[in-house]
């Protein structure tokens, strides 16, 4: 899971996520294996790149925590222009995408293991341009008429609405910052 966070910098989305609790300044590389070695508690959160801060990390939420998570953009978003979350678990078969801007959510489509767990507005102009068509309703998910989502999916609306994280190799250089999950 990530967060693209726009017109926010580290220290704010900090001071807006009570569950995060700071540890250190580190590199990329450093912070980026320490949080996968350490996937239960460690969130990582660098940037900016072209304007957007990241936050990511498998202690974030879960998948099913729709609720938890549309807060947590809330409240980031509250001092944020736009706030993007991007799930991919392959293991799980679970992917999402949510976008909140001036702190309302205008598309959230999270899905895993063949249930829907949260659909929340319009198709996105992203959706649209890369020919995109999600079941909206648990018992159209099966229907031929509609497609599964996948990680190129988040991928690629990640590069329509924030940046695709892939696009980061090279660029590591911003200020990255790990964080505990304590709650």
């Amino acid at each position: 899971m990530w967060f693209a966070v726009k017109g926010a910098d580290i220290d704010t989305i900090l001071s807006c996520c009570p569950e995060l609790k700071y540890v250190r300044e580190i590199c990329w590389k450093d912070a980026s294996a320490e949080r996968t070695e350490k996937w239960r508690s460690r969130v990582m959160l660098s940037g900016p790149y072209d304007g957007w801060v990241f936050m990511i990390g498998n202690a974030l939420w879960d998948l099913s925590q729709v609720d938890e998570i549309v807060e947590a953009m809330g409240r980031i978003g509250e001092r944020a222009q736009e706030v993007c979350c991007f799930v991919s678990h392959r293991v799980s078969d679970g992917y999402g995408f949510a976008k909140a801007v001036q702190n309302k959510i205008v598309r959230l489509y999270f899905y895993g293991d063949g249930q829907l767990f949260g659909c929340m507005g319009e198709r996105s102009d992203a959706e649209k341009k890369l020919a995109l068509n999600y079941a909206e309703r648990e018992e159209d998910l099966f229907e031929e008429k509609f497609n599964w989502i996948d990680e190129e999916d988040v991928l690629n609306i990640a590069g329509e609405w924030s940046i695709n994280p892939q696009m980061l190799l090279g660029r590591e250089e911003a200020r990255t910052v790990l964080a505990d999950r304590i709650n």
